[in-house]
């Protein structure tokens, strides 16, 4: 398959999902602070763990600090956590689905499920895992590929909030 049409391919599953996992609105949830905790808490656990530090060095980039409305309905907002960086070493021919299999072990723990994993894409040199707890209503996106830099790439968010005048 052409890199470009993976790609293609790829942001097609993450944007059906985007509206799948996270824009339900529901009030008798979690509010959007609890949620947030919830991300942070989770993407340090997953930054600190020692599956990611045996696939490579990341760091956060984006800490859940802002309202962001890309995603929701109007007059809702969400919450992103983002982090990136390299592989260790050399990476051979299994090392971004084996990379993303170890995070996606790591939040099944969690309480996360697998929404979208490596035989849905069927690519050696990308993997790609989202995860999605249903109790806490948070979605996490991981994408390992091979080239180009960053070769590691982790976006977790929180599910659409009314937002709060």
């Amino acid at each position: 398959m052409r890199p470009d049409i993976r790609w293609l391919s790829v942001a097609a599953v993450l944007a059906s999902l985007t509206v799948a996992t996270g824009c339900t609105g529901d009030s008798d949830k979690s509010t959007l602070g609890e949620a947030t905790k919830q991300l942070i808490a989770d993407g340090d656990k997953l930054l600190a763990s020692r599956e990611l530090a045996a696939t490579g060095k990341v760091t956060a980039t984006e800490r859940a600090d802002k309202n962001t409305e890309s995603g929701c309905a109007p007059g809702q907002v969400q919450r992103f956590f983002r982090a990136q960086g390299d592989l260790s070493g050399q990476p051979d021919a299994s090392m971004p689905d084996n990379s993303a299999g170890l995070m996606r072990g790591l939040l099944g723990l969690m309480g996360y499920d697998t929404v979208v994993g490596q035989r849905d894409l069927r690519d050696s040199s990308l993997g790609v895992s989202v995860m999605h707890n249903s109790k806490t209503r948070l979605t996490f996106i991981l994408t390992v590929r091979k080239d180009p830099k960053p070769q590691i790439m982790i976006v977790g968010k929180t599910s659409c909030y009314a937002r709060d005048h």
